[in-house]
């Protein structure tokens, strides 16, 4: 149940003191040798986030690198792309990270930046993503909420959760939610459904069993469409950005479809004598019917030619797991934190049989005078499964405690398996398949705690990471997977408790990590480079009054492609990461304004490389999100009534600038504008 009620006034809880770290289990933040940034169920709700690409906003440390739409992502942190599955997670599990999850069936998000493949297994350097489901609230919630999103997008939703049964022992939370309606654009559409169940079921005192299941399906068409450019002439620049309201930038009917079904179980037993048990099944099926717009742009005057086309992967299905047992215990007079844990997923990848009719071109036009067309039909001829991605690690962790009070040494490692099956139509598995048995990643970290309230850390990171894949023309070889190859990363930080209830947290960091391209000298697609990207981040949450809550900070990167091989690229800045970026959401909510309160959240993102050739640069933005809301006894039931506005200035933007691959290849560049001013109007009735 979100907030806390204080008389009349609900209160903002923005700060978190305690981070699940998969087998390492729940650990107090102020104590970890890691950056982890987390945004609670309060900040969601206060900022009206309807998508989880909206939430990660939030954070200073995160880019999100929208692929085929503002609702589809690649999150990232310290300027590494993540990848489709390794990176992100629910309950600790992995999940796929390029469909769409509605925000109002999570409870938290929580984001360790930077390396953490000894913890979680092999993956990019671009930090976990972690996302909770709401769970059973103790005390009776039958809440339903009435929402309105410009320009006339209307939303209903119930969120019921409690507990039945002697002691409590079943407890159930459920959310069902429609929005439907016409978008901030002219003729576009938007249709979301929610259907989510989560339940626990107390064995014993000591056992739960968490259940997990979630529907959701979104509709989006006629929202302003994909720009691209090519990264091979070195006389493209980027345009002026566009007013994304323009009619034109996409088309009526043109959109996404994406369906994601996820279920889950998850038992938490308490063994006795400080052993504690973790152990969790996950299935999704994510279906991705992108049937969106490109604009491709053909000089630099704006002139594109407009494609549709259903060219990425329509669906994805993963198989995840996850084994944790953790203790504290004494060994040899030292205090030890143990952790012994397996994790690991299959994951398939379809592609359409008749790639030849998948894409359509249909049309011209330019960016001050965009056009409407008739939209060819598409078929990707029936699907099969292109791809299987099999991963396993075995994860060792030890916290010892050499002096009780000061110093403590921190050492995760493990093998990992990898194994990639590439088939083709007819099921014949492919030469270009790979594999990696039992290669070691691991973490060793030095822990400083001078006083209750102060932490300092040194940790070093090697990680296993899943190597990329050829372009499927253009190269000696390809869809080729290049083999599984390693990031390094160097961090040292402090975390200080300045308040009773706010932290502050300081890093900086040296991640590497290999960087694959087609070689110019035989056109063969290897390693030829290294991505390094180092950088400080500064992040503080919590209270810094009983009635003024924030979360946010800033983050200072410096991101080259260093031994390209090709003269033009080297030592060049990463394409689509800013110099910095920072983000500060506050929350105001005083006792004695019987019930109203206020929120203001300011996003800066600076300038970003739109080429691999850094000849052109997207230009810096900031963005301004005011809200208020007002909570007050109506006819013997608690309602809140808010009135959060987005883009407040109506500021125009690219929200997000890419490369065409996950190194930063120099095959072309691509851009999504951020949306135009919202203004959301939901009223919430407790029963």
């Amino acid at each position: 149940m979100h907030g806390r009620k204080s008389g009349y006034a609900t209160h903002a809880q923005y700060g978190s003191e305690t981070a699940h770290l998969g087998p390492l289990g729940a650990t107090p933040i102020l104590k970890t040798p890691y950056h982890i940034q987390t945004i609670p169920q309060d900040l969601i709700v206060n900022q009206q986030a309807r998508t989880l690409n909206q939430v990660l906003q939030l954070l200073p440390s995160v880019q999100v690198e929208s692929r085929q739409g503002v609702d589809i992502s690649r999150p990232q942190s310290r300027g590494f792309e993540g990848s489709i599955v390794q990176n992100t997670r629910v309950d600790g599990m992995n999940v796929i990270g390029t469909t769409a999850y509605p925000a109002e069936e999570i409870d938290n998000v929580q984001v360790l930046t930077g390396l953490a493949g000894s913890i979680y297994g092999p993956a990019a350097p671009a930090g976990v993503f972690d996302y909770s489901f709401k769970r059973p609230t103790d005390a009776p919630l039958t809440r339903a909420i009435f929402g309105y999103d410009s320009d006339s997008i209307f939303t209903e939703q119930l969120d019921a959760g409690g507990r039945a049964g002697q002691g409590g022992w079943f407890g159930y939370r459920i959310n069902v939610l429609d929005g439907n309606g016409t978008g901030p654009l002219e003729g576009s559409q938007l249709n979301r459904v929610l259907i989510n169940a989560d339940f626990d079921i107390h064995l014993s005192p000591c056992t739960v069993l968490e259940l997990n299941q979630s529907h959701y399906l979104i509709e989006q068409t006629g929202y302003s469409g994909q720009f691209t450019w090519s990264g091979t002439l070195k006389s493209t620049i980027i345009p002026p950005t566009p007013d994304p309201a323009t009619v034109g930038y996409g088309q009526p009917g043109a959109g996404l479809r994406l369906t994601t079904d996820l279920g889950s179980a998850r038992l938490l037993s308490d063994l006795g004598d400080g052993w504690h048990l973790t152990a969790g099944g996950l299935y999704e099926v994510a279906s991705r019917g992108l049937y969106t717009i490109n604009n491709n742009l053909n000089n630099n005057l704006g002139a594109y030619t407009q494609q549709q086309g259903f060219t990425a992967v329509p669906r994805f299905t993963v198989g995840s797991n996850s084994i944790a047992l953790n203790a504290t215990r004494s060994l040899l007079g030292f205090g030890n934190d143990l952790a012994f844990g397996t994790n690991g997923y299959i994951n398939g990848q379809y592609s359409g049989r008749s790639p030849a009719t998948m894409v359509a071109t249909f049309g011209r036009a330019s960016i001050g005078d965009p056009k409407l067309f008739t939209l060819p039909p598409l078929s990707n001829g029936g699907l099969y499964e292109s791809s299987k991605v099999t991963q396993q690690v075995i994860v060792l962790g030890d916290t010892l405690h050499l002096d009780r009070y000061v110093v403590a040494i921190r050492s995760v490692f493990g093998p990992g398996w990898i194994a990639t099956d590439n088939t083709n139509a007819r099921g014949v598995l492919q030469p270009t398949s790979s594999s990696t048995d039992g290669s070691f990643s691991h973490t060793e970290s030095l822990i400083v705690t001078p006083t209750d309230r102060l932490t300092l850390y040194a940790t070093y990171g090697d990680s296993l990471e899943q190597g990329d894949t050829a372009p499927t023309t253009g190269v000696t070889n390809p869809g080729a997977t290049v083999p599984t190859y390693r990031s390094e990363q160097y961090e040292v930080g402090a975390k200080y408790q300045l308040l009773a209830h706010l932290m502050l947290s300081v890093a900086g960091f040296h991640i590497t990590r290999p960087y694959a391209d087609v070689n110019p000298q035989d056109d063969t697609f290897e390693v030829i480079g290294t991505q390094r990207n180092w950088g400080i981040e500064f992040y503080w949450a919590g209270e810094i009054t009983p009635e003024l809550s924030v979360l946010g900070g800033f983050t200072w990167l410096e991101p080259k492609l260093l031994d390209t091989g090709i003269a033009a690229t080297s030592d060049k800045s990463v394409v689509g990461v800013p110099d910095w970026q920072s983000n500060v959401a506050l929350d105001y909510h005083p006792v004695w304004s019987h019930g109203l309160a206020g929120s203001l959240n300011v996003h800066y993102t600076g300038t970003r490389a739109a080429t691999a050739f850094n000849n052109s640069y997207a230009p810096a933005y900031t963005t301004l999100d005011l809200g208020l809301r007002y909570s007050r006894l109506m006819w013997g039931k608690p309602v809140t009534l808010r009135g959060p506005v987005n883009n407040v200035t109506d500021a125009r933007y690219w929200l997000s600038i890419f490369p065409s691959s996950i190194d930063g290849t120099n095959g072309g560049d691509s851009g999504w504008l951020g949306l135009p001013r919202t203004v959301t109007a939901p009223v919430e009735v407790d029963f």
